[in-house]
């Protein structure tokens, strides 16, 4: 079922059969290339984990981390995975934070998925899902991912420090 449609995007809860079927996922987070501004590659057992973490906030808060597939019919031939993207909560220093994030395939870069998919889940996050304020972290070389928080109307914060990571700040409140 469709959490979010866009006129070339659908974004739904990841499954249970996503869970048999991990091959679009694992290889993603399995890439170098495309993990590189992420602390380290992942491993198909920790795509699996990552996977039942969202079902269990599905459960729990109605929403979370959605997998991104294409409605375009001739996508459909090469697979419908584009990557995912969602809210979910994140404490820094003792702060309850609501984080929006993306992640897509290499096929999907400079295609303007992310900023697609992420729009929708921003537009969501504040009208359906009664969010107030959201939260990026983006590593300060990711330019690619900074533009698509700049493009969905988020704005500059601050630098921090995270899991021994650097990340520059994106945040939006609702309007």
């Amino acid at each position: 079922m469709a959490i979010l449609e866009t006129d070339r995007l659908r974004l739904r809860e990841f499954t249970l059969d996503d869970l048999d079927d991990l091959d679009d996922l694992a290889a993603m987070v399995a890439d170098e290339e495309q993990m590189r501004f992420y602390p380290a590659t992942r491993t198909r057992d920790e795509a699996r984990a990552w996977i039942e973490r969202n079902l269990a906030l599905y459960e729990e808060l109605g929403f979370g981390t959605w997998l991104i597939e294409s409605k375009l019919i001739e996508s459909r031939a090469t697979g419908a995975f584009l990557g995912y993207s969602g809210i979910r909560p994140l404490e820094l220093a003792g702060v309850a934070h609501m984080e929006i994030g993306w992640h897509t395939t290499k096929a999907s870069w400079g295609r303007g998925i992310a900023t697609e998919a992420a729009s929708a889940v921003h537009e969501a996050a504040f009208d359906r899902f009664a969010q107030t304020r959201l939260l990026a972290m983006i590593p300060p070389d990711h330019v690619a991912s900074r533009r698509v928080a700049e493009k969905i109307g988020m704005h500059e914060d601050a630098e921090i420090v995270f899991e021994g990571a650097r990340y520059v700040t994106y945040t939006s409140m609702r309007a």
